[in-house]
């Protein structure tokens, strides 16, 4: 079987610059493979490195600062009459219906991620390939959803929380979808050798993108209150405001307040880390908070952090419950005594925290990559 990933417009796959879907192509790309798969990744470049895994296709997506006034006077009359979802998206489009087109072996399944838009035009150009949506997000669309799914053979969301809320957001029936949950690589993403002798400091990570939603000023705060009662913990931030496009952050209000309250905990902020510097961060720390605001899907960090050994204390909201199952500490991210009191007990109870962060391991193993490439095999089948 052919396999061809379409990535995002706005995702490059790369380890420096590339997101979660990237590392979710690239993660599924080896297992096909190793099952004995062709895999193709059709993906716009940035000059970054990029992934080795599959065979790695460069297509053309624009962005502004590409485009001269009148081709963006154009390009958004485009969007506003096709109800397109990106902006400049035909550029991405054409690019990408030319090189499936142009492909020797046409791929017997498409994959795109979080894309609404495409399935019609994949159909059109490949009328003989299954045209799969997989779902990362809660994702809203313009296009007329009952032409979307009269092209899509295969809806797969990374959680049953996704699954149901895009069938009801939708109305498209359930058993057009299958779960494929996101999971770590259990050979990179390890724990250190004493992970469970850390000595008296608790030491706290966030790792993620620097947004309201995904709460980094809550562990922030939380890791400040700890400390001002006199508790040896400490913080790191890693992370950005995107994946890429570094070098701006005090431009933007919510990262100046972040600073003040990182500022205030004592904390060490690292920036953007890339993939190959993330095992290593997760390893030198005890505890990764996960306290998203928003109803967060499945977020990647959730599992690489119980795969490195850490005790996990993520929001009671979105996917996360699905992804701790048992393993994590829940808290309501808006009850902050909750939140630091989970984070207080961890700190003071080593017994506690060394059994999190065995339940984070055996977490971890129950959900392989390759257990969701083989749910994705037999979907396709």
């Amino acid at each position: 079987m052919h396999v061809a990933f379409l990535n995002m417009p706005i995702e490059f796959y790369s380890p420096v610059s590339g997101g979660a879907i990237a590392t979710v192509i690239m993660q599924t790309s080896r297992a096909l493979i190793t099952n004995g798969h062709k895999v193709s990744v059709l993906t716009p470049v940035n000059g970054d490195e990029t992934y080795s895994v599959g065979e790695v296709i460069p297509i053309a997506a624009r962005t502004r600062d590409d485009l001269h006034f009148l081709q963006r006077r154009l390009s958004s009359l485009r969007w506003r009459l096709l109800r397109w979802d990106w902006p400049y998206f035909e550029y991405y489009l054409r690019s990408a219906m030319k090189t499936l087109g142009a492909m020797r072996d046409a791929p017997d399944v498409i994959v795109v991620f979080n894309d609404l838009v495409s399935p019609k035009y994949l159909k059109r150009q490949l009328p003989r390939a299954k045209v799969v949506v997989w779902l990362q997000n809660e994702w809203r669309t313009r296009q007329d959803m009952q032409e979307t799914e009269r092209n899509t053979d295969l809806f797969v969301a990374c959680s049953d929380y996704i699954r149901q809320w895009t069938a009801r957001t939708y109305n498209i029936p359930p058993s057009r979808f299958v779960v494929a949950h996101n999971s770590a690589d259990n050979t990179v993403f390890t724990p250190r050798a004493d992970y469970l002798n850390g000595g008296d400091t608790l030491r706290v990570l966030f790792l993620g993108r620097i947004d309201p939603n995904k709460g980094p000023d809550l562990v922030a705060d939380a890791v400040a209150t700890l400390r001002a009662e006199g508790l040896p913990v400490t913080l790191t931030v890693g992370g950005g405001l995107w994946f890429y496009g570094h070098g701006n952050e005090m431009e933007n209000p919510y990262f100046r307040e972040l600073k003040s309250k990182m500022e205030a905990a004592d904390a060490n902020y690292v920036g953007h880390v890339n993939r190959h510097e993330a095992p290593e961060l997760y390893r030198e720390h005890d505890v990764v908070c996960v306290l998203s605001r928003s109803q967060d899907p499945f977020p990647l960090v959730t599992m690489e952090a119980m795969a490195s050994g850490c005790a996990v204390v993520a929001s009671r909201r979105g996917g996360l419950p699905e992804a701790c199952t048992t393993a994590g500490i829940l808290v309501e991210p808006d009850n902050f005594p909750e939140v630091v009191g989970a984070l207080r007990a961890l700190a003071i109870d080593r017994e506690l925290l060394n059994s999190q962060k065995n339940k984070s391991l055996a977490r971890a193993a129950e959900v392989p990559w390759k257990l969701c490439a083989e749910t994705l095999q037999e979907a396709f089948r």
